[in-house]
């Protein structure tokens, strides 16, 4: 049976990953003057972090919940102290890259005005910024298409590994009615048992009881004839 800390593992891997590839969009953005589109994108992109960062993080608290019950119990859950700590190294790695993206987030660099010169140069400068920005915009646009397309073979990849413990748990919920239903039949047999052992007991005691009457009976007739040969004998 596969280890659930394998499955969060991988799925807080790839989240992981499809977040660093954002941020490094973030960070391109960040700092610079930005279009009206840009700073919407960028706005975006700030959202799309924080609630990645946040289900990382989740999952990495449940990581940690899991390896400090383990720690408890090693032998119960067949752990050694070296995977232990590769498990805990792990946690912690990306504990503390999260909360360097995090920072990061909570701090943007203000975007810097460029001191444009007068005259035609200054129209040339501008029209060469608009199209090195134009440029840039395709190449974000590009990697953000790509970036949702990676998302999305993510959920799939998600989807698929809640498909497999939905059927591991239906075929675990199936094998438990199954041994309900032996449990019930052991347990009709356990009480007809008990039933026949009273009736049996029952039986035992009542023979009992007449075989003692019966020899009562028998010792009162030969009291009595013994009786009666002894007054014959002293009255003849």
């Amino acid at each position: 049976m596969t280890d659930p800390f394998d499955i969060v593992q991988e799925d807080v891997i790839g989240a992981f990953e499809q977040a660093r590839t954002l941020f490094a969009s973030w960070k391109r953005l960040n700092g610079r003057k930005r279009s009206p589109q840009e700073e919407n994108e960028f706005q975006f992109m700030t959202d799309e972090l924080y609630s990645s960062l946040k289900s990382i993080g989740n999952d990495l608290d449940d990581l940690q919940e899991t390896i400090d019950v383990s720690r408890n119990a090693p032998d119960e859950y067949g752990l050694t102290s070296a995977e232990l700590k590769e498990r805990q190294e792990f946690v912690g790695s990306k504990k503390r890259a999260v909360s360097d993206m995090r920072k990061s987030l909570a701090q943007p660099s203000e975007p810097v005005k460029k001191v444009m010169p007068e005259g035609n140069g200054a129209r040339i400068e501008e029209e060469q910024a608009g199209y090195t920005g134009g440029a840039e915009f395709g190449n974000q646009q590009q990697q953000y298409e790509m970036l949702m397309e990676e998302q999305d073979q993510h959920f799939d990849s998600m989807l698929g590994t809640v498909r497999n413990l939905h059927g591991i748990a239906s075929t675990m919920n199936t094998e438990l009615d199954s041994q309900t239903v032996l449990l019930d039949e052991v347990n009709s047999l356990v009480d007809r048992t008990q039933s026949r052992l009273a009736s049996a007991k029952k039986k035992v005691d009542k023979f009992l009881r007449d075989k003692s009457n019966r020899s009562l009976h028998i010792v009162l007739i030969l009291f009595v004839v013994i009786l009666v040969l002894i007054m014959l004998i002293i009255f003849t």
